[in-house]
Order: structure tokens, then C-alpha cells, then sequence
């Protein structure tokens, strides 16, 4: 009787192991082509009428970044706040597009959603060139989702 009791534990905890990508997000992957920006770079997610959210801060000498995307909005409203060495700060408004889709692991997982881009585009000065790469974003973090070029000073 205890060795069935045992076995019914083993079995019952067994599959209650789920997998969930707990560390794995949903992130747009940036590529900067030409040369690599050499100013300062801070991008924030503009919410409406909520407070501004800082993605990536004050980053450098960036070839590539990596940023979340909202579960439910259409698009994606990003500030790309350029300083250069001289103090000026240089603000492009970014645009992302998409479709979101609810994706399930398991009921023991929190919720995820994949992302298809379907356009992207840049307002202001310094972003002189976006493109979308890879147009989907998942779990895969080594896809190159978006090319960017900057104009730099």
C-alpha cells in the first residue's frame, strides 16, 4: 500500500513539472546598419495618458538592441532620444505596427502573445532608414526583426 501511495505522489508531482518560458519574452530585435551610433541613445514607450515607460537607458556605441512590445495595442510608439557628446538631444518619434497573437503553453504558464509587424516608420532626423527584417516575434531572440540606420552628426 505505501509503495502505491509513494508511486501515485511521484506520478502526481511528475506532471505538474511544466516548462514555462518564464525567461524567455517577446522582444523586437534592432539592428543598426551603416555606421554604429555614437551618441547616447534613451528609448521610452509612449503611453497615452499614462507616464512615459524608459526601454533602453542611455546606451552607447549600439549596434543592435532589443526592446518589448505592448500585448494590446496595435502599434508601438517609441521616443528615440539622441544626446550627443556636446549635450544636444535630438528626439525621432518610431511607429511600430502590428497584429498580436495570444500564444499557449500550458494553463500553469503565464500569457504570451507573438507578434506579426506589419509596417514600421520613423518621424524626425536622425532615424533615416527602418525596415522590417523578420517580420515575426516570438520566442526566438536571434532573428533580426528590425534594420535601422541613423544619420549621424
Amino acid at each position: 500500500m505505501f509503495t502505491l501511495l509513494l508511486g501515485g505522489i511521484c506520478w502526481i508531482s511528475s506532471c505538474s513539472d511544466i516548462n514555462c518560458p518564464i525567461n524567455n519574452g517577446v522582444w523586437a530585435n534592432y539592428i543598426v546598419q551603416g555606421d554604429t551610433l555614437r551618441d547616447t541613445l534613451t528609448i521610452s514607450a509612449i503611453r497615452e495618458n499614462k507616464s512615459d515607460t524608459v526601454l533602453l537607458n542611455k546606451q552607447v556605441n549600439t549596434t543592435k538592441f532589443s526592446l518589448p512590445m505592448s500585448y494590446s495595442a496595435d502599434s508601438d510608439k517609441l521616443r528615440f532620444a539622441f544626446k550627443s557628446k556636446a549635450g544636444v538631444t535630438t528626439v525621432d518619434t518610431v511607429t511600430v505596427s502590428k497584429t498580436s497573437k495570444s500564444h499557449f503553453e500550458s494553463v500553469d504558464c503565464p500569457p504570451a502573445f507573438f507578434h506579426t509587424l506589419t509596417a514600421v516608420k520613423a518621424k524626425g532626423t536622425r532615424v533615416s532608414k527602418i525596415e522590417i527584417s523578420n517580420p515575426n516575434v516570438d520566442y526566438d531572440g536571434t532573428k533580426e526583426h528590425i534594420l535601422i540606420t541613423f544619420t549621424n552628426p
